[in-house]
């Protein structure tokens, strides 16, 4: 359809961060193309659990971009629904370790101006019924962070694109080679399309073998398996996201709090953590809960080493410690799946430019769906400064 018309930039890979590359260059007046390899995409940009919350991010780097796609996300539901729901986010303490930590997090999240609220053990469960007494220790509430659906959020953003920026869109289109060739990128399809742009970004997520292998070091990447389930629609109680104590112990921002390396962990606890699991719910338009999520590495490549099996073994871990937590009325799991996403092993996000017009950008990990608006807005203005 597009075949040998040249543009400023030509973006392969349709999830988050290419979606949000092509959406931040389009605003800046650029001709972009964006190319996916599928049907629709359909990998870790939309198997997660849809959460913006930078309350979880390192405060000393991504803290900030998961403000700035905050904004980007709220800005962009002004002009079209993208499902974007500002419901707050609910940390809940289950120990006094935890629950010093959330009071040393409200006041380093003070000392950035994001509001946060510090509630007792007996207002948290006032405000959440379904919290179980025992469990909780107190919570901390952040009134500004949000939900969106991942199963349509990225479909919304390209079609606004595209009937309103100008976004050209080739799907069931893979890229089998990419190649500078008289100045700019030469992009050739399986179909033996060929593309060009004056820059080209790879957004192309685990599946690194297939193009440009040897730009992607194995001991700088691995790939994550993540569990998650959908338990069955019931009477609408979570209001917000809801993060738990293997959360606090687990997520990036706590690592700033003065306690936490000095906090107690229990046999059970970790055998908890060596499956990478912390407790997670959310519950969808439909009343659906979703639960989760555990994790498991293998290096870049190696994704075949996970085999093809959800473990019952993780999701019974999951759904007990979730029972320990919570009282729902229905724990009949509906569907049970595993995402898988590339994560940097020695930096935060993995980006590299080959021979000054190729530009890779992977390896975000599961800080995608929070902060890849607010990064690719950064890496676009600095491509175009």
């Amino acid at each position: 359809m597009y075949k040998n018309r040249k543009y400023d930039l030509v973006i392969v890979g349709g999830g988050i961060i290419g979606t949000y590359c092509a959406y931040h260059a389009l605003r800046k007046g650029k001709s972009v193309l964006l190319l996916e390899k599928d049907a629709q995409p359909y990998e870790a940009s939309f198997r997660n659990f849809g959460q913006a919350v930078p309350s979880g991010q390192a405060l000393d780097s991504w803290f900030d971009y998961g403000r700035k796609s905050l904004k980007i996300y709220k800005d962009l539901q002004e002009e079209v629904d993208i499902s974007v729901v500002k419901n707050g986010s609910w940390y809940v303490a289950s120990d006094d370790q935890e629950m010093t930590l959330l009071e040393e997090m409200m006041q380093l999240f003070k000392d950035r101006d994001y509001t946060s609220r510090l509630y007792t053990a007996s207002e948290t469960v006032e405000i959440n019924p379904h919290f179980k007494k025992e469990y909780v220790k107190g919570g901390l509430f952040i009134p500004e962070e949000a939900s969106l659906n991942p199963l349509v959020m990225v479909h919304r953003v390209r079609e606004f694109m595209i009937k309103n920026l100008g976004l050209h869109y080739h799907n069931l289109c893979p890229v089998i080679a990419v190649e500078k060739k008289r100045g700019i990128a030469m992009i050739t399809t399986s179909k033996k399309q060929t593309f060009w742009g004056d820059q080209v970004i790879l957004a192309n997520g685990r599946d690194t073998q297939f193009l440009l292998p040897e730009h992607y070091p194995t001991a700088e990447l691995k790939i994550s398996k993540l569990q998650m389930m959908r338990l069955a629609p019931q009477k609408k109680i979570l209001k917000s996201n809801i993060l738990t104590g293997l959360t606090i112990r687990r997520y990036d921002s706590f690592k700033s709090c003065p306690s936490f390396s000095k906090i107690y962990t229990s046999s059970e606890q970790k055998q908890l953590q060596a499956k990478g699991i912390h407790i997670l719910f959310k519950q969808a338009d439909d009343g659906s809960i979703i639960l989760g999520d555990s994790h498991e590495y293998v290096p870049a490549g190696e994704q075949a080493n996970f085999g093809f099996e959800v473990s019952s073994e993780i999701n019974e871990m999951m759904l007990s410690e979730a029972k320990r937590i919570t009282s729902l009325e229905n724990w009949t799991v509906d569907s049970t799946w595993a995402g898988f996403y590339l994560q940097g092993t020695q930096s935060e996000v993995f980006t590299k430019v080959v021979d000054d017009v190729i530009h890779i950008i992977n390896g975000i990990g599961g800080k995608g769906m929070t902060t890849s608006p607010g990064f690719t807005a950064e890496y676009i203005q600095k491509l175009y400064s």
